[in-house]
């Protein structure tokens, strides 16, 4: 639990007042507090009094911000299952986690339930894809043979079931600037991807990572009739243009 703070940071007033949240958004402070927070609120929020500023907030009832994230998963899931893609930042004219308001921490939850993939496949950017995405574009394109550095790096993170990238390139004891240019390799070329993260702040993780190998075992097979750089575009055609996608499959 927090520590409610005892002067505003905004404006320096020790004026401080407790409001609490119910159903449409709405804030009831000090007088109807108590009533209100009595009614079955949902959060609780420490606000200053002469600036307005918002201070310290907490769920009074978390399980309900449970079932709303376990849905939020849901929706993203389904959304990456039935379009194949999404870009983690903000682009000109694809789809990205973003523009439709998902969060790195839900991203996170789906590579750990294997229900995403990341990589960085389409033109160096870091982009998840569905599971038979990922298959279908194993199989479309072409993996470039592995650098002597990459090879280092690859070698290293099979010793391990998950790694992040500080881990490793103190395992590999390589140059920085190297390693990273070798791991963005192995990202690109589909060698490795994610599969749980550590959170570093509420917003951003820091991103474990496994070989493509650890990842798909245990992921059902792929059976695929006819051409399957076909059965890609079928899947990620919806809201990816042409370019992109050769840009994807090269």
């Amino acid at each position: 639990m927090g520590v409610v703070p005892e002067k505003c940071p905004c404006c320096g007033s020790t004026s401080i007042g407790v409001g609490y949240q119910i159903g449409g958004g709405r804030l009831y402070v000090d007088a109807y507090a108590y009533h209100s927070s009595t009614a079955g609120s949902d959060v609780e929020t420490f606000l200053c009094r002469d600036c307005g500023s918002i201070l310290y907030a907490r769920a009074l009832r978390p399980e309900i911000f449970q079932s709303a994230g376990d849905a939020h998963r849901e929706a993203l899931r389904a959304y990456m299952e039935e379009n194949g893609f999404l870009l983690l930042n903000a682009h000109a004219t694809l789809p990205s986690a973003d523009a439709l308001g998902y969060s790195m921490e839900t991203l996170v939850q789906l590579a750990e339930r294997r229900e995403a993939v990341y990589t960085k496949a389409l033109a160096g950017r870091a982009v998840y894809l569905s599971p038979r995405a990922f298959r279908l574009l194993c199989r479309v394109k072409p993996q470039k043979p592995r650098t002597d550095a990459a090879r280092q790096v690859l070698e290293a993170l099979r010793a391990y079931d998950g790694a992040d990238k500080e881990t490793l390139c103190e395992a590999v004891q390589m140059e920085k600037k190297t390693f990273s240019k070798a791991f963005d390799f192995l990202l690109e070329n589909l060698y490795v991807t994610v599969c749980a993260g550590r959170r570093l702040t509420p917003s951003w993780y820091a991103y474990i990572y496994c070989t493509r190998e650890q990842f798909c075992r245990g992921l059902p097979e792929l059976h695929v009739s006819g051409d399957p750089k076909a059965a890609l575009w079928a899947v990620v055609g919806k809201t990816m243009d042409e370019k992109s996608f050769a840009q994807l499959c090269r």
